[in-house]
């Protein structure tokens, strides 16, 4: 039998021939057409269709390969996917065919397969099926086979051997998540597993932590098991440990155990003060008045201990929450012993003036911190050799997010311009290890495909082009670049960045460069004039032009400070070309709009709406909202934005927008967009304002971070207009794009960080657009503490009236509160 016959068969996916083959062939005639696969899938893979019959080459590697060692990885690589509806997905031929292979080996294969299946995506059902037809009353315990396993309804493939992994199936990463989506898991596992094995496992993942929906899962099971008052008292401890750092409903678990516990009589104080300090320590307003209420049904019988178990709390940001504690404490005082009264002084040394003086206690002034001045940061050196090169580009591949580092980006880049001029061949040897494990780098055809692609955004897959266009020699690439000078035409930051790597990625083809006259000199992205002049001088001497992009790079990173008399030596068409530009600088116009988008199709009643702000750029940006959704983290390469245009912030941040907004409903990674932002250079308007505003609502806590670090660098370098700021936070709050319980923490940061001025501009410009907030006292609150710090005097629009409401709604108190502080 010749390979030509099994490579038909392949390629014509007829799966069931292609089995039967292999099971014909002889020991003999299997090693040698092992040799003739391996060589033919070499090829292919590096080919234009590389991503077809997957499924005949998962079960020809199960024929021809020779042992277990070189056929695990084989399965690994090549995936028969799993369709619910049909099972003819070719699994069935691939057992088949491996049940006639050697018996003495499976068991090393079933060992091997189970520690390649993955854990984060538990998807190799096809992986799964090998191991369970194989592994017998012996199962692995690996993360992913076990993920694998329970995800595919493993409780309905139980066998009794299987009962030894249930201590592992509690311990593994992704189990709750499993519980929480299969309901049937939980109840399965109490009719087969030992309870207490059951509740131990379950009680450590719960103080473990995890995931939202993870937790979820170890909720149900706990649910399940319907703890006794005798387990709780059992394990008290272990639900006193759940109170940290663990997530709210877990925390509400064990907070509902413990007091339970107590009112039955079975618990120590001991451990009750101990659960009341964890809690205190946590931002949940709800769980903290619980246990200020439990703790005050003993202030009778153990006063002394309760108010010093309580005063804890007055390290806690809210002033809501400390009142409450000082109120709890003044009905307890003249029960204290003469110690405890002292100690409850030095304590409430911490409270604000206010709320200590209630207790017959005068507070300690707060260190106030004073930002530095703001200092650009220089561009590092650049990168010096081949292997600190290749060493970059290892780790560019090896990313697992969609953030690319944009300064490490350029820099490569450049070294690789830089390198491929002095010696190609030297650097396509380093990195031929690179091509070798990542071969769809030199598909030709995808390069093409990208390359002609003149309105597309995709910066990530021309960064790679960029990599894999250094072997490329062909002649046929070199263009007349001085017919294809680009305009200054308006566009998407996307688009720039990707026809500068496309060009790039051309260029390095078929007319290198010695240089990059763009890279930067700052870490915002700015380019020194007297640096930029000293390239193309350096360019005339040689006689050569740079890239038409790369000369509109180096354009856009000049401060706008720059003249066309600075480059008045310069002969060359750069030359003239940069004086040209300067000397017709323009802004555009930015415009804050609202658009709308049906969320959902209409039946009986209208269609519901979904209403946003966004800003509009004349030129540029006219329809902003058709990014309503933001954008692909991996191939626009975001966090490279604000150096592509680093005196235009408006621009970027107009462009950025739409994407910050849309992360107020989603979480992602795309670097540090709003501090780059923020230390790029050029007005300061309703676009970069709107960005910091959605940037202080995110969903994720990173870009919440991220937003606090650009008001700090904004405000070190004396730009952060908090009035401006207020007003648009104050529409978006007034609108609920917001979410004030977001916003407020971030407010505090900042102004606890240096920016207390500009935070209380803010203030007072956004409090009268809020005062309806259901959520408003927090707001309030924060304006109390700058107050009593900075006694600015004076009074905010609407303030009195709130202050005047009858009752003790937390808005009315902490609105009294800022009118005693503002005198």
């Amino acid at each position: 039998m010749s390979f030509d016959r099994i490579q038909a068969l392949i390629e014509s996916d007829q799966l069931l021939a292609l089995g039967e083959v292999l099971k014909s062939l002889t020991p003999e005639k299997r090693k040698e057409r092992a040799a003739d696969l391996v060589a033919y899938e070499k090829k292919r893979r590096v080919s234009d269709r590389n991503w077809e019959h997957h499924v005949a080459l998962h079960i020809a590697g199960i024929g021809l390969l020779p042992n277990a060692s070189t056929l695990t990885p084989w399965l690994v690589r090549y995936q028969i996917w799993w369709h619910r509806v049909s099972q003819e997905n070719g699994t069935l031929e691939a057992l088949d065919v491996l049940r006639h292979r050697n018996p003495a080996w499976l068991p090393d294969l079933v060992t091997r397969i189970a520690t390649r299946m993955p854990a984060r995506e538990p998807g190799r059902h096809d992986l799964l099926r090998i191991v369970l037809e194989f592994c017998g009353d012996n199962p692995p315990d690996t993360d992913g086979f076990l993920l694998a396993f329970m995800d595919y309804g493993g409780h309905t493939r139980w066998r009794p051997a299987f009962d030894a992994l249930i201590p592992r199936m509690l311990e593994v990463v992704g189990a709750g998540a499993i519980f929480a989506n299969t309901w049937q898991w939980p109840q399965f596992l109490t009719e087969r597993a030992d309870r207490q094995v059951l509740l131990d496992g379950c009680l450590a993942r719960l103080q473990q932590g995890g995931s939202a929906r993870e937790m979820e899962g170890f909720l149900a099971l706990h649910k399940v098991l319907d703890v006794t008052l005798d387990e709780t008292a059992e394990h008290a401890r272990d639900y006193v440990a759940m109170l940290p750092d663990s997530r709210s409903p877990v925390a509400t678990l064990a907070q509902d155990r413990l007091k339970a516990l107590d009112e039955a009589g079975k618990l120590d104080f001991d451990l009750l003060a101990d659960a009341s300090r964890w809690v205190f320590g946590r931002t949940e307003k709800k769980l903290i008045r619980t246990q200020l209420t439990w703790l005050g049904k003993h202030a009778k019988s153990t006063p002394d201990e309760v108010v010093l178990t309580v005063a804890e709390l007055f390290a806690h940001e809210s002033d809501d929450l400390r009142g409450q504690a000082v109120k709890l404490i003044a009905k307890c005082q003249a029960k204290i012993s003469d110690g405890t009264r002292t100690d409850l002084l030095v304590l409430a040394e911490q409270l604000p003036a206010d709320l200590a003086a209630q207790l017959g206690a005068e507070t300690v002034a707060e260190e106030v911190f004073e930002l530095a001045p703001f200092t650009p940061r220089p561009w590092p050196d650049p990168i010096a050799t081949l292997d600190e090169l290749t060493g970059e580009v290892r780790a560019l591949f090896g990313r697992t997010s969609g953030h690319v580092d944009p300064v490490t980006t350029e820099q490569i880049i450049e070294a690789v311009v830089r390198f491929t001029w002095q010696d190609r061949e030297a650097v396509a040897k380093a990195f031929e290890p690179i091509y070798d494990k990542h071969p769809w780098i030199m598909n030709r055809r995808v390069e093409e495909t990208y390359l002609d692609r003149s309105r597309s955004s995709h910066c990530w897959s021309m960064l790679i082009m960029i990599i894999g266009s250094v072997p490329v020699t062909e002649q046929d690439s070199a263009r007349a670049w001085v017919e294809e000078i680009p305009s200054l035409e308006p566009g998407s930051v996307s688009r720039q960045l990707t026809r500068r790597l496309r060009e790039i990625a051309r260029g390095l083809g078929g007319s290198p460069r010695p240089l990059l006259v763009s890279t930067p000199t700052e870490m915002s992205g700015l380019l020194a004039p007297e640096v930029l002049l000293d390239r193309l001088v350096k360019a005339e001497t040689d006689a050569w032009e740079p890239w038409p992009r790369d000369l509109v790079q180096a354009y856009h990173r000049l401060p706008r400070d720059t003249r066309p008399g600075d480059f008045a030596s310069l002969t060359s068409n750069a030359g003239r070309l940069l004086r040209e530009w300067l000397a017709d600088l323009a802004d555009p116009v930015v415009e804050l709009v609202e658009r709308t988008r049906q969320t959902r199709p209409g039946y009986v009643n209208p269609p519901p709406r979904e209403k946003r702000l966004f800003v509009t750029l004349e030129p540029g940006l006219p329809e902003p909202d058709w990014f309503w959704f933001g954008y692909s983290e991996w191939e626009e390469m975001l966090e490279c934005w604000p150096a592509v245009l680093p005196v235009q912030r408006e621009v970027v941040a107009g462009h950025l927008v739409p994407h910050l907004a849309h992360r107020c409903s989603s979480k992602g990674s795309e670097g540090a967009l709003l501090p780059a932002l923020a230390e790029a250079d050029g007005p300061i308007g309703v676009a970069t304002h709107l960005a910091l505003a959605y940037g202080l609502g995110a969903e994720g806590t990173v870009g919440r971070a991220h937003a606090v670090d650009a008001l700090l660098v904004l405000a070190a370098r004396d730009q952060l207009d908090g009035k401006a700021l207020g007003e648009v936070i104050g529409l978006l709050l007034e609108r609920g794009e917001l979410a004030l319980n977001r916003v407020v923490p971030c407010l505090r940061d900042a102004a606890r960080s240096g920016a207390t001025a500009q935070i209380w501009d803010l203030l007072t410009t956004t409090l009268p657009k809020t005062w309806s907030h259901n959520r408003v006292a927090d707001l309030v609150e924060l304006a109390v503490e700058l107050a009593q710090r900075l006694r600015p005097g004076g009074t905010v629009e609407g303030l009195a009236e709130v202050a005047a409401r009858k009752g003790s709604s937390k808005a009315a108190v902490q609105a009294r509160r800022l009118v005693n502080a503002l005198g």
